[in-house]
């Protein structure tokens, strides 16, 4: 628990990158280096991140093996549930555990950015600061690609080369199978990587970004009259949950298969 909370104060940063967005949907637009920030996904990261900390510092105060509170045993069984995932994706519970709090901190950090948009509260201010109507962070692609760059690229890229080093990583990842058919492969490979990263990126921001589209269609075509709440209820929290979900299997699959090779050649080479 204590390495999953600082860990969600870095995704308020980290996941929602630069975004090139009309200007009307930044009530503060913020320049650097000749980009503009997007103001919402940004502001409602951070709120996530924000709220996910204080839920789980408050849920964690005077744990008890006799009478464990409700928040607390909410947290132990996602935890142990994650437990069981990342041993079995890694192949060991001590490789599984490393990274566990970051795993865990993933889908609690994707569910909750999902959630944002079940909020109906119209832009308010808050002195000269307009605060935006509550919009899901993940209904940007940005923020999507963000969090694949920061799993999928630096900590899956960076598992591979802390196990196999940086040599053995070049040949494992982009010159597969070896010999001349890696060479003549290697360009195939550097494409399936980027890929990967594209992929994971836009499978949850399409669906994200599609369910608002579709409530926000039918909502205007019944005049908003008539709360769909079937639609809130199955792309907000049933379709929330399953690719927060997804994306975080996806990103520990792709963190798996560079550390895990490698532990099993080096068991190999030991049982030998």
């Amino acid at each position: 628990m204590k390495k999953i909370l600082p860990l969600m104060l870095a995704f308020a940063t980290v996941a929602p990158v630069v975004a090139a967005e009309d200007p009307m949907d930044a009530p503060i637009p913020v320049y650097m280096w000749g980009l503009e920030f997007s103001h919402t996904p940004i502001f409602y990261a951070g709120v996530c991140a924000l709220i996910l900390v204080a839920v789980c510092y408050w849920w964690s105060r005077g744990l008890s093996k006799e009478k464990p509170g409700r928040g607390q045993v909410f947290l132990e069984m996602l935890i142990r549930q994650f437990d069981t995932l990342t041993t079995d994706g890694f192949g060991t519970k001590k490789r599984g555990r490393v990274y566990l709090a970051w795993l865990t901190t993933l889908f609690m950090f994707i569910w909750a950015c999902n959630m944002t948009g079940l909020f109906p509260i119209p832009a308010w201010h808050i002195g000269n600061f307009p605060v935006p109507s509550p919009a899901e962070p993940t209904a940007n692609v940005n923020t999507t690609i963000g969090l694949a760059l920061l799993f999928v690229f630096l900590i899956g890229h960076g598992s591979s080369i802390y196990y196999q080093g940086f040599v053995g990583y070049l040949k494992e990842a982009y010159l597969s199978p070896g010999g001349a058919i890696g060479w003549a492969m290697s360009g195939l490979n550097v494409v399936s990587k980027v890929a990967e990263v594209v992929s994971i990126s836009f499978r949850l921001f399409g669906n994200i970004f599609g369910g608002s589209v579709i409530i926000a269609v039918v909502s205007s075509l019944v005049y908003y009259l008539v709360l769909p709440i079937g639609l809130f209820g199955f792309f907000g929290i049933f379709v929330g949950t399953i690719q927060a979900f997804v994306f975080t299997m996806l990103a520990l699959t792709y963190i798996a298969s560079g550390a895990t090779e490698v532990s099993e050649n080096k068991d190999e080479s030991e049982a030998a």
